[in-house]
This record gives C-alpha cells, sequence and structure tokens, in this order.
C-alpha cells in the first residue's frame, strides 16, 4: 500500500471513529509503530488531524465564512484566472449550464462570450451580470432565474421552490463554486446552499467545480457531495495543497485544471 493511501485511510478512521491508536493501527496495515507514527506526524503537520498521546483525533472545525461582499474581494487575481479559463476552455457555444451562486462564479460570469447559452443560476448577481453581457453583446443566449425565497445577505434564491424548479431541467454542464474541499468532501456553507449544488449535479452531465486556493483542506459546514461525484476541478497555477488531495483527484478520475492569468485577445 502507497503510503499517501495508508494516510488517507488513518485519516478517514479517525474522522469515522473519533479517535485512532497507534498500536491498533499498526496492527491493521501490518507496519511498524514508528511507521505509523511518522503518518500521523506527516498528517499533523498537514493540519489533518491533532496528535494525543498513543494516537490522533481529527480536527473537525468549520470555517465561518466572511460576509459575501468581503470574500468577494478575496484573492481575486487566482479567481479571474479561474474565472477566465473556464469562460475560454470548457464553455462552448450551445452549451446549457447550471450556475451556482458564489464569488468565483459572479466573476466567471463577467468572462463568458459564448453564443447561444441556456444559463440557470439561483445567483441574483449572476443573472444580472449574464444579462447585462447579453445586452452589450458580448454573449447571447437565455438566462433563467431560479425562483424561492431571497437570500439577501448573499445574493441568492433558494429553498423548496427553487429546488423544485431546478430539477425540471437537464444540463450539460454545471459550474460550482463551493466553500470547502475536504478529503473528499465537497462543502458548503448552509445546507441550503448545498441541496442547491448537489441537485445541480444531479441533472448535470458534467460537473466542474471551481476553487481557488483558500477552500482546500479546511472543513465548511455542510457536505453536498463526493469528490468522485464531479468530472474536474478548476484551480488557479500557484494553489497548493496537499499531496493526499491531487491523489484523490487522480484516484477518482476528477480532471484537475491549473488556471494562469491569461492576457486579452
Amino acid at each position: 500500500m502507497l503510503t499517501s493511501e495508508r494516510q488517507r485511510l488513518i485519516k478517514e478512521e479517525a474522522l469515522k471513529s473519533g479517535e485512532v491508536s497507534i498500536s491498533e493501527l499498526a496492527r491493521q496495515f501490518n507496519v511498524s509503530i514508528e511507521t505509523i507514527r511518522r503518518d500521523i506526524n506527516i498528517l499533523s503537520e498537514k493540519n489533518l488531524l491533532k496528535k494525543v498521546r498513543g494516537g490522533a483525533v481529527p480536527i473537525q472545525f468549520a470555517v465561518r465564512e466572511d460576509a459575501y461582499d468581503v470574500r468577494y474581494h478575496k484573492n481575486q487575481a487566482g479567481k479571474t484566472a479561474i474565472g477566465t479559463y473556464i469562460a475560454r476552455h470548457l464553455i462552448e457555444d450551445n452549451d446549457s449550464i447550471a450556475m451556482s451562486s458564489g464569488s468565483t462564479m459572479e466573476i466567471l460570469a463577467g468572462c463568458i462570450t459564448s453564443r447561444n447559452l441556456l444559463i440557470v443560476t439561483n445567483s441574483i448577481n449572476i443573472a444580472s451580470i449574464l444579462q447585462n453581457r447579453i445586452r452589450q453583446n458580448e454573449m447571447s443566449g437565455e438566462v433563467i432565474m431560479l425562483g424561492g425565497v431571497v437570500r439577501s445577505d448573499e445574493h441568492y434564491t433558494g429553498g423548496t421552490i427553487a429546488v423544485e424548479m431546478l430539477k425540471k431541467f437537464t444540463f450539460n454542464k454545471a459550474f460550482l463554486g463551493v466553500s470547502a474541499i475536504s478529503g473528499r468532501d465537497l462543502m458548503a456553507s448552509n445546507i441550503e446552499e448545498g441541496i442547491i449544488m448537489s441537485t445541480m449535479m444531479d441533472h448535470s452531465r458534467f460537473c466542474c467545480v471551481a476553487a481557488d486556493n483558500s477552500k482546500f483542506d479546511i472543513r465548511s459546514t455542510y457536505t453536498f457531495a463526493d469528490l468522485a461525484e464531479i468530472d474536474a476541478v478548476v484551480t488557479e497555477a500557484g494553489a497548493e495543497f496537499s499531496d493526499e488531495t491531487e491523489s484523490l483527484f487522480s484516484d477518482n478520475n476528477v480532471k484537475h485544471y491549473r488556471a494562469i492569468e491569461e492576457p486579452e485577445n
């Protein structure tokens, strides 16, 4: 067994059981106690486990996100690179697209230039940006705004009405902005947002997550999907995350695109 695979299993066991024992892990994996100690030291250095006497416990802290308008202005270079890359390389004429809410998705909306698109979103800001681009002939197509309860602090709609409306569609692509990627978990800051994104995934043939460097190897509030359920992840070129995460992309056939800042034509 590869070291990275063993360390992934150790972390998953800690998350499931609440604690792992060095001696028990050594027996389970048929390796020495010193090997397990090294594994736990590495996982601890990556802030994935916390060492305790005789073993380790999971670090399960949920990151409380800043207000939307504050998040929007963070890591603008990385988000712009991601949005530009997706618009130029992953969106094609005649696509039918589901777009979640989120600051990176909002930047993506401002980069789209394809023609004859159908885009469905629950984001008030994204719907407005796309309509403006259509009026200015920078793209063409139809934009559909999901109904539902308006969450003015996050600039989106949610709830039963939004979900039921979303279920009526079939998309060839979905683009999602997540709050966190932790191991195999794709996470949202609240249940309502997570349900919208999981429904978009269920009704799309291809699903791509856009995530800048700050979203990796942390935990948020609600797990809405497993990494194996998506097809691709787009990060900025310089995004840094654990070797385990890169291995999980490969093991689950998730294509990883690294976006660089591209010059204007």
